[in-house]
């Protein structure tokens, strides 16, 4: 059976899905992604100054054209955090957008670690307080990484 590294598995999912268009910032823990997106070439990458302008790049890129789907990236830690205000401005309007961050090793989490931030379990108790975000989680195994973003993907343009 041919084997398949998680990340091209994950640029794969997406391309299945439909995407074409990303926003984003590169960083450490995401560069593996963005190695993947280079390679395959099939999804254009535009460069944001700040993660945050990244997360409403995705949100007007949503709403530009019916069934778009805005997809934002950036790394860990405060890039995660600051994907959480463009994630919260979508949400007000209704438009669904995908954020995929970097994350540290589970090890390093919750243990003042730069930029460990356990971004699922920061961005969890939001879904509680409306309809957005819908599904936040943590790829580990890493097996689950492109059953997380088809899923993802699924929810965000319902």
């Amino acid at each position: 059976m041919t084997r398949m590294r998680a990340i091209d598995a994950a640029v794969h999912v997406l391309e299945r899905e439909g995407v074409t268009v990303a926003f984003g910032v590169p960083g450490a823990a995401i560069n593996p992604l963005y190695s993947a997106l280079n390679a395959r070439a099939s999804i254009t990458h535009i460069l944001a100054r700040h993660v945050e302008g990244a997360s409403h790049m995705a949100e007007g890129y949503t709403r530009a054209v019916a069934g778009n789907i805005g997809v934002c990236i950036g790394t860990s830690g405060p890039a995660g955090t600051d994907m959480i205000t463009g994630l919260y401005s979508a949400a007000a309007d209704s438009i669904p957008i995908l954020c995929v961050t970097g994350q540290a090793p589970r090890a390093r989490l919750h243990k003042e670690d730069f930029q460990a931030v356990d971004i699922a379990a920061i961005v969890r108790p939001a879904r509680s307080a409306g309809p957005f975000p819908r599904r936040s989680a943590f790829a580990s195994p890493i097996r689950r990484a492109g059953s997380l973003r088809s899923q993802a993907i699924t929810i965000s343009s319902s």
